[in-house]
């Protein structure tokens, strides 16, 4: 399957002309940037770290709730994911973390392939893929990690999804500066972002498993679903969910949010925020992982992709042009 892949220009030319304040701009920006990409950041890799020890310990179950928690601060990460903005060399690296939607190959086959293979772990998992959080996922769910070939396959991935998380972080504190003086790219970058993650979630990550997406309507199927081996998937939609909601709608610091009701008459914004709490009800109703009926789901996550990508851009007066477009 290819990657649906959408560029959406934004001019923010003359945003100011409605909003003086740079200074508050600026400080919603680094609060974004510190309070949550940072911070998602080290959770992610503090979830590494939890997991390395109970993976070497052999603890099964602690290693599967552990598990748990890098999904969701992966998903928190991946989310709100601008790096490829501020710097092309980085485009490509949450690919090489995740690959849930990126590509056909059965990476199990593969991985079975280096359980049995007597090469070094480093030439058994020669592919990118088969060193992600979804080959992990399996390593953890469909295998033992007590027989020592898998544990040290396991221990493997995770270490590459370390490396990977770590040049995140210095690449992001690196660019920090860079991000903050250039306000309108900035701004630009963050709602290109959440556009383009909503219409991931709503149509991929429910879309698809209800049988509610343009490619699979009237075909609804769990087996899609991005966490479907560890049961995982609600979970990973919630964690997205409430991304979203530390960027646009958090109470304890200023949001994007708040910046853009100070920009417009506020009504499209109580709308999303309405939407997004009843998006992050709904997905706690989840029973079992399975996603193959959440209509209801599917109806207010895409009421937040439809406000965010027309309904809000239109009230900014926002000049809006997609550069390209391909795949399903």
């Amino acid at each position: 399957m290819k990657l649906l892949k959408s560029i959406l220009l934004i001019s923010f030319l003359t945003l100011f002309a409605n909003a003086n304040d740079e200074k508050e701009n600026k400080e919603v920006l680094k609060n974004l940037y510190e309070k949550v990409i940072l911070k998602d950041v080290e959770k992610t890799l503090t979830s590494l770290d939890n997991l390395k020890t109970s993976v070497k310990d052999k603890d099964k179950k602690r290693t599967q709730e552990r598990f748990i928690n890098l999904v969701q601060s992966w998903k928190a990460v991946e989310a709100f994911y601008i790096l490829g903005d501020l710097n092309e060399d980085f485009i490509d690296t949450p690919r090489y973390v995740d690959i849930y939607h990126n590509g056909n190959e059965d990476i199990t086959k593969q991985l079975d392939r280096a359980i049995k293979s007597d090469d070094e772990i480093r030439i058994a998992l020669f592919k990118n893929s088969t060193k992600s959080i979804n080959a992990l996922e399996y390593m953890l769910f469909a295998k033992d990690i007590n027989k020592q070939r898998i544990n040290d396959i396991a221990m493997a991935i995770i270490n590459k999804i370390q490396i990977h998380i770590e040049d995140i972080k210095k690449e992001y504190i690196a660019q920090e500066k860079s991000f903050l003086n250039e306000l309108k790219k900035a701004n630009a970058i963050v709602i290109n972002a959440i556009i383009q993650n909503s219409y991931k979630l709503k149509e991929w990550r429910v879309g698809d498993v209800a049988g509610l997406s343009k490619k699979y309507n009237g075909k609804p199927d769990k087996r899609r679903a991005e966490y479907y081996l560890s049961k995982n998937s609600a979970i990973a939609i919630e964690a997205i969910l409430n991304t979203y909601k530390k960027v646009l709608n958090e109470n304890s610091y200023k949001d994007f949010g708040d910046f853009l009701i100070k920009l417009t008459d506020g009504s499209e914004m109580k709308k999303l925020k309405k939407s997004l709490d009843k998006s992050l009800a709904l997905v706690k109703e989840i029973k079992n992982d399975d996603l193959s009926n959440a209509k209801d789901l599917f109806i207010e996550t895409n009421k937040l992709h439809v406000i965010l990508f027309v309904e809000m851009i239109e009230e900014l007066s926002i000049n809006a042009k997609i550069l390209d477009a391909d795949g399903d």
